[in-house]
């Protein structure tokens, strides 16, 4: 029988860091005590919809993961145990089996630090990480208090979670560090801001009643304002932001479908949200209607040269002069090609057919105010719900001057619209914003996933004392770049640095242009060349393509 949803309980949706490991030197009823513990605590946890958060410590990870496998066999969600592992351990998978570990929950995987001593910096990044993502922090147990009691985590961890405000436990009842650490420093009881009186503390610190601990922890637990605003169930809130640059876009397409590929997942069923724009809202659109990144990178390999033809040295003569009076590509032409893409066997769709939120920004060209075409997925945003999916990417990506201002029909009026890209390039920004202000989802929450269409280093020294005609295209130029950088920028950091990961590389100037197709094929080598990077790729399997699949968002 699965385990029912209940978004009412208290610690549904909570993050709980739990530190410990069994020391060497207890008794084997001291060891069996701790173990019970870490097991009785792990299950009602899950069963109350939260997550245990731990740092991979062999002694406790067998039981967390047996209880997550009874968790799951009941219908249970995969990332009700999150496993954080450095890179430096991880890397040996005889030691550290992360791929067995990820049949049963999340793994997320720290990169390795620099500079020595490596293994002391790899464990201070593996512990700012788990104390930037816990609600939080329980231990038991522990090692190293009596041999070398600088080198204790449960003290270290405890001090980060304690600096960070979140409600502590030091459980010391059943040996351990956090034992002596109570212990020798019982003015530590005065700063966990658990809720707790000192005198009630100071008795949990030392109880060693396994099950009146479990309960004692638990219920406290849940009377506390751990999470604010509402989440999905997820330990992670996970939004796909792709980046605008017209036929450049085939470098993002060709980023997803290596990483579908090499990571044997779906992107559309691990990620909460999909923000595009232009060429991005494409891909985003197309994700949404149930395309495969393979059939989207085959979109811009096989058509692209369609919407943006290759031509004739007096036809390109003629195409500028033109531009200089009319748009320069046709709009029905990329229209018909949207409509193949989208429509399979003749069947339209509409922004309510996607298979996850989407946010697609544009600019209305008739109130001149920036929009957001978005699926409904709040009860006050239901306008797009029957939007036809291939205008609303005609939109998106109806750059001013390549082409005209493409009108969408809705359930009211039919608007005119020019390319999102006019202010949101790097879409980012604009999905936290939907996600923060309309679901509610606390930033502390959010992960994202951004990429980019390549880039180029770019600088206006020369233009200093320019006028209207040296500026020509580079103001356009200018703008752009600025925006992109700004939204980068903001959105890393407004969620913190360690839930943003952007995903672009950098060209030779003029390598390639937005109407360029010659160059669809190199685009697509850069793409495939910068997901295949290990670095990026242990990223996205930890944080975003982990096995986790979205909840329906309707």
């Amino acid at each position: 029988m699965d385990i029912p949803r209940n978004p009412s309980s208290p610690l549904y949706g909570v993050r709980i860091w739990l530190s410990g490991a069994v020391p060497r030197e207890v008794n084997e009823q001291q060891r069996l005590a701790i173990l019970e513990f870490v097991g009785q605590f792990a299950a009602t946890v899950y069963r109350a919809g939260g997550h245990i958060v731990h740092g991979s410590h062999p002694s406790f990870t067998p039981i967390l993961l047996d209880e997550a496998k009874k968790h799951r066999k009941n219908g249970g969600r995969k990332d009700c145990l999150t496993l954080a592992v450095s890179k430096l351990w991880s890397k040996d998978t005889n030691v550290v089996p992360v791929q067995d570990w990820r049949e049963t929950c999340t793994v997320y995987e720290i990169p390795e630090a620099t500079g020595e001593p490596v293994r002391d910096n790899s464990l201070q990044e593996l512990r700012n990480w788990m104390s930037d993502n816990c609600d939080a922090f329980v231990a038991v147990g522990g090692m190293w208090w009596k041999e070398v009691a600088g080198r204790s985590g449960v003290p270290l961890e405890a001090g980060l979670a304690i600096e960070r405000g979140v409600p502590c436990f030091l459980l010391g009842g059943l040996d351990g560090a956090a034992h002596d650490y109570v212990r020798d420093h019982p003015e530590v009881i005065r700063s966990l801001k658990n809720g707790l009186d000192e005198a009630t503390n100071q008795s949990l610190a030392t109880e060693d009643n396994v099950g009146g601990i479990v309960q004692r922890v638990c219920d406290q637990l849940s009377r506390l304002p751990l999470v604010r605003g509402r989440v999905s169930d997820g330990i992670s809130f996970r939004i796909l932001a792709l980046d605008g640059g017209g036929i450049k876009g085939a470098f993002t397409a060709s980023v997803l479908a290596t990483l579908e590929d090499s990571l044997g997942l779906s992107i559309v069923d691990q990620f909460d949200m999909v923000a595009g724009t232009s060429t991005g809202g494409i891909l985003a659109i197309g994700l949404g209607m149930g395309l495969h990144s393979q059939k989207l990178l085959q979109f811009y390999r096989e058509r692209g040269p369609v919407i943006f033809p290759v031509t004739r040295l007096h036809q390109q003569w003629w195409r500028k002069v033109r531009h200089f009076f009319q748009p320069k590509y046709s709009q029905g032409v990329l229209l018909r090609e949207l409509r193949k893409a989208y429509f399979l066997d003749d069947q339209k769709k509409v922004l309510g057919d996607s298979k996850c939120r989407l946010v697609v920004p544009a600019y209305d060209a008739v109130s001149g105010a920036c929009h957001i075409f978005r699926t409904p997925h709040h009860p006050l945003l239901k306008s797009d719900e029957f939007t036809n999916a291939a205008e609303v990417a005609l939109a998106t990506a109806a750059a001013p001057t390549y082409f005209s201002a493409a009108k969408v029909r809705n359930m009211i009026a039919n608007t005119a619209y020019f390319d999102g890209g006019v202010w949101a390039n790097c879409p980012a920004m604009a999905a936290i914003v939907e996600a923060v202000c309309y679901l509610e989802v606390p930033l502390d929450r959010i992960d994202i996933l951004s990429i980019g269409t390549t880039e180029e280093p770019f600088t206006v020294k020369k233009m200093a004392r320019s006028g209207v005609m040296r500026w020509g295209k580079t103001l356009i130029e200018l703008l752009m770049n600025a925006q992109v950088e700004s939204s980068v920028q903001h959105a890393e950091r407004l969620v913190g640095e360690p839930r943003f990961l952007r995903v672009n590389t950098v060209t030779n100037p003029g390598m390639y242009s937005l109407d360029s197709s010659k160059e669809i094929e190199d685009l697509i080598t850069l793409g495939n060349k910068k997901a295949s990077d290990p670095a990026i790729l242990y990223q996205v399997k930890s944080r975003f393509l982990n096995g986790v699949a979205s909840m329906p968002w309707r």
